[in-house]
């Protein structure tokens, strides 16, 4: 049987609200209720809080005293932000792997993208959306610098949320082809030619929201949690 407390417990409950936040289920201004999440969870009240205190330290989670928890609404300008820091760190992490990238990276990297675009292909977005997503974390981890890399974790798990908040007429994500055209300026040793592609494919994530509009209605709690 699954633990009710203790550290399984609170990491069971953060692991559900950061995977339904990641895979767009839970959007941002969503109530998260200590009592509703407990009996969703099978989790203790205390293990639910610990967990929802974490994802408030990420800023993924709202605190509000003596109101609750909600899903953290990225403002338009916390949004540009977060675009602006991620051009900042993912220019430095292209750059250090287009000058050190070793055959194995590259072999990873062209399977990685593989698995990616196949995931697309056979319409399953979900899977692919989360490709997407670690596809950056992996160039992270793989340009070597931990300090880089623990930067990147904190901006990528904040970036469903922006998009989720200012989505335009559909739900902005990154696809497959130009992150293939990042590896290939990477596999031609090309700092300058990585940093531009990466900064291009940023610039059409960004250009895909819309940053004035009012962010979707909230999603219930079981609705967004049922697959955790």
């Amino acid at each position: 049987m699954k633990a009710r407390s203790g550290p399984a417990a609170e990491e069971r409950v953060f692991n559900a609200v950061l995977n339904a936040i990641l895979d767009h289920r839970l959007a941002p201004g969503t109530k998260l209720v200590e009592r509703d999440l407990s009996e969703l969870l099978g989790a203790s009240r205390g293990a639910v809080r610990a967990a929802l205190a974490r994802l408030g330290h990420s800023l993924l989670v709202e605190l509000r005293p003596n109101r609750g928890a909600v899903i953290a609404n990225p403002t338009a300008a916390e949004t540009r932000n977060v675009f602006e820091a991620r051009r900042v760190i993912e220019s430095a992490v292209v750059q250090q792997l287009a000058r050190n990238v070793t055959a194995k990276q590259l072999a990873e990297l062209r399977a990685f993208l593989a698995d990616e675009q196949k995931a697309y292909e056979r319409g399953d977005r979900r899977t692919g959306q989360r490709l997407s997503i670690g596809f950056h974390k992996l160039l992270s981890e793989l340009a070597g610098n931990p300090e880089l890399d623990r930067f990147m974790e904190h901006l990528i798990s904040r970036t469903p949320l922006v998009t989720l908040a200012h989505k335009g007429q559909r739900l902005a994500y990154c696809g497959a082809a130009e992150h293939r055209e990042v590896v290939e300026a990477i596999a031609r040793r090309d700092p300058a030619l990585a940093l531009k592609r990466m900064n291009a494919h940023l610039n059409t994530l960004q250009s895909q929201l819309h940053l004035e509009e009012d962010p979707r209605p909230a999603t219930s709690l079981s609705e967004a949690l049922i697959d955790a």
